[in-house]
């Protein structure tokens, strides 16, 4: 059965269709690397994993508590896991094998808040991370070649940052500066809903001055900016998570270049009902004219269509919080709670298995790309 584009346009629901046309044409270049996710088996083991493009096992690495984002460094087969907020663990791991290298501690009165990224010549790590004393978001500098030291901090200069990523040109950092503080002696609790401050911040990756920073105005303050990414454009895709009335319906996906103001994107009304306040990842096409936005919670990955400026179609997939491109333009590779990955063609809202349910790995929140040795 194959899905025209007009059902997968139609707001009034999400579309389940199986299998469409994919153009991958014999082996796929994610042969050569691994898409890679933290996961969790039935008996609560902490993993990262990565699997080839056949959704194939490539290598499975334990972790000492639940992972959640992590950085793929530019030129080494090597990666750098970060524990789930508030935890207090970064842990660097080989792609070709799963073999761990190193084990990062955050400093006393910080921990980690889930994301990192490299500077493009790979030297430096940076990390998001909460000083939960002041209450202040720092990134953490870590150096690569000696063993990931941490030599410094800077100013995240706003309130629990959570993704980091590097700007297109490797100039500035992009940080999502959520808004929410929070403090390990209450877990996972927010303590400050009534006077949230988000903010998109933009630091240099040389000094950590702060270049530009975007808020969401007064109306919006309880819109968390929680995940982003950066097409090669330099325009900055933003997925949020809202604290405020649940009755409300508000704008979850955004965009943002340089210079330039916060475009909201609205979905219609009853895909924005199932959204249910929670962008869970965002991530552009390798073709950077699609942005996908997963909501777990309501069990729907949506597509946003960039030179449109404008919501294009959504597609079922269930507890689906990972997301990724693979390397044809116009398509998504999804990983969902019930550990089943998924590709989704971003133009008709096709979707097909790529590997089905196992209940040694249910998949975590992100999903990414590494190159790993064959």
């Amino acid at each position: 059965m194959r899905m025209g584009r007009r059902a997968f346009l139609a707001g009034a629901g999400c579309a389940v269709v199986g299998p469409p046309a994919f153009a991958h044409g014999g082996k796929r270049v994610e042969d050569r690397g691994v898409f890679v996710s933290c996961a969790v088996d039935l008996d609560r083991r902490y993993t990262v994993a990565g699997v080839d493009g056949r959704g194939e096992m490539r290598f499975m690495a334990a972790l000492p508590g639940r992972g959640h984002g992590f950085a793929v460094h530019p030129s080494r087969r090597e990666l750098v896991v970060f524990a789930r907020r508030p935890g207090t663990f970064a842990v660097v791991v080989q792609t070709s094998d799963g073999a761990v290298r190193h084990r990062i501690e955050s400093p006393p009165d910080r921990h980690f808040c889930g994301h990192g990224a490299f500077s493009r010549d790979g030297g430096m790590l940076f990390a998001t991370e909460n000083d939960y004393e002041s209450g202040h978001g720092v990134i953490g500098l870590y150096d690569c070649a000696d063993g990931y030291r941490r030599v410094g901090e800077w100013q995240s200069h706003g309130i629990g940052p959570h993704e980091v990523r590097l700007s297109v040109d490797g100039r500035s950092l992009v940080v999502a500066n959520g808004g929410i503080r929070t403090h390990p002696d209450y877990g996972r609790a927010k303590l400050n809903v009534a006077s949230m401050a988000p903010n998109l911040t933009y630091l240099d990756v040389d000094t950590g001055r702060p270049l530009e920073t975007v808020r969401l105005g007064d109306s919006f303050h309880k819109l968390s900016i929680r995940h982003i990414d950066v097409n090669a454009s330099g325009l900055v895709a933003i997925g949020m998570q809202y604290e405020g009335d649940r009755r409300k319906q508000v704008p979850l996906v955004a965009l943002h270049k340089a210079g330039g103001t916060v475009r909201l994107l609205q979905a219609p009304a009853e895909v924005a009902r199932r959204m249910r306040h929670y962008i869970g990842s965002v991530a552009f096409d390798a073709g950077g004219r699609f942005v996908a936005a997963t909501s777990p919670r309501g069990h729907i990955v949506t597509v946003w269509d960039i030179k449109a400026g404008a919501y294009h179609g959504c597609t079922k997939a269930t507890d689906a919080s990972g997301v990724a491109p693979t390397v044809q333009a116009d398509e998504f590779l999804i990983a969902g709670g019930d550990g089943v990955l998924r590709l989704v063609n971003a133009r008709s809202g096709g979707i097909a298995v790529l590997s089905k349910s196992n209940p040694e790995r249910r998949w975590d929140n992100h999903l990414g790309y590494a190159m790993a040795t064959l």
